[in-house]
């Protein structure tokens, strides 16, 4: 199938269970209510967004996203968003040290100071793998919103370190690996052992794929062991540009699953960065692809490794014929039917999705967004993030959806 870039785009991941119906290895994290303010899981907004703060699945804990608008101050917003992760995690009796996987969305490139000198002040001396990213806007006028993958044992928690790759106090650890899961860090253009950036977007994408192979080969892998990946450009009209080297990288027909989101800025003055997820044991990866979805050199409709379903991002297409209609409630729809598609085709069904991030073109969309988004889900609702990307002139779609689903 052709991949779409999106105006709109919705990253969804669902989990079915609940505290009075609960299986053992699926749970909500549902922590008391501190004097804090918890953006985004309706935990003092009258309860009625969709989502759950947490969501636990065979010993790896989905967090929604979490934002701090209590206060105008960035560093405040930025602190508070960090301590309400933190009370999530203590909700599921972890911590930041059990982290593996953190993304972080702000709204203006001048609070990344702020951003870090709060960050490294908070995280602790095992940081997690890491993604920051500006974005067009996030729900509530927030300035700033975090959520993260963490694992029950932080035992089996590992940095990567490709040789010769630079170390610190306050630098992101390239990789973590999670017993067979390895969760990367933002990889961008820039030479990790020369701190020069590429001159131009092709070059600066292909070293970004190099890094991220480097990665991978420091962890005993390879790019064929990659389960999903969030291309983001900071740029218009490079989207062709970044799918022809991407598809280089990967074997037709057996692609990551993908979602290519278009934000505001990235760290660095980069204009490329890589975010990915891969699996060391290639025996438990299978590409999964509906009948009404073709191959495609640069995305898989979904990869499933072991009990995990990693779908990519679907927009309100119809396939075969596009898209039809510029209403945004009938694309959200067709985008869920799209990616029930997948689901169906391991035997599993909304039920099973466990973290979602949603991007909406326009953020006055959030509310509509919530009520039809909670028409495919029941109670515990799936982790959520929102936020709103910056979009491709002359893109027709309102929103883009994609999945991380467990088995039960």
């Amino acid at each position: 199938m052709m991949h779409r870039f999106p105006r709109v785009s919705v990253c969804l991941l669902f989990l079915t269970a609940s505290l009075s119906a609960q299986t053992p290895a699926f749970k909500v994290v549902q922590p008391p209510v501190p004097p804090l303010r918890f953006a985004s899981v309706g935990m003092t907004r009258g309860g009625d967004e969709v989502l759950s703060p947490a969501l636990l699945a065979n010993g790896t804990l989905y967090l929604s996203g979490q934002g701090g608008g209590s206060t105008k101050d960035f560093a405040g917003q930025m602190s508070e968003a960090m301590g309400n992760v933190q009370t999530v995690l203590h909700g599921a009796g972890m911590d930041f040290g059990n982290v593996v996987w953190l993304n972080i969305y702000l709204t203006d490139a001048h609070d990344l100071g702020a951003l870090d000198d709060v960050y490294w002040k908070m995280i602790g001396s095992s940081p997690p793998a890491r993604t920051v990213l500006t974005v067009a806007a996030l729900p509530h006028d927030e300035k700033v919103e975090i959520n993260c993958i963490a694992v029950a044992d932080a035992g089996q928690r590992k940095a990567i370190w490709p040789a010769g790759w630079p170390r610190g106090p306050h630098v992101d650890p390239p990789a973590i690996l999670a017993g067979e899961i390895l969760y990367l860090s933002a990889q961008g253009g820039e030479d990790p052992l020369t701190g020069k950036l590429k001159s131009d977007f092709s070059a600066e994408t292909r070293q970004a794929l190099e890094n991220v192979s480097t990665v991978l080969n420091a962890a005993q892998m390879s790019m064929k062991n990659v389960l999903w990946v969030n291309p983001y450009m900071s740029v218009s009209g490079q989207y062709d540009v970044m799918g022809k080297v991407y598809k280089t990288y990967f074997e037709f027909g057996n692609t990551p699953g993908r979602g290519t989101i278009q934000v505001v800025g990235l760290p660095k003055g980069e204009h490329m960065v890589f975010s990915c997820i891969a699996g060391a044991d290639l025996t438990k990866r299978k590409a999964v692809r509906p009948r009404n979805m073709p191959p495609s050199p640069t995305a898989s409709p979904g990869i499933l490794y072991g009990d995990t379903l990693y779908l990519s991002a679907k927009d309100g297409f119809i396939p075969g014929q596009g898209m039809v209609t510029s209403l945004f409630d009938l694309q959200l729809r067709q985008s869920m039917r799209n990616l029930l598609d997948g689901l169906e085709e391991v035997d599993m069904d909304f039920s099973n999705v466990v973290f979602s991030t949603v991007y909406l073109r326009e953020m006055k969309d959030d509310k509509q967004m919530n009520e039809l988004y909670g028409k495919f889900f029941r109670p515990p609702y799936p982790a959520r993030t929102t936020l709103q990307q910056n979009f491709e002139t002359g893109e027709e779609a309102a929103e883009q959806i994609s999945f991380i689903a467990v088995k039960k």
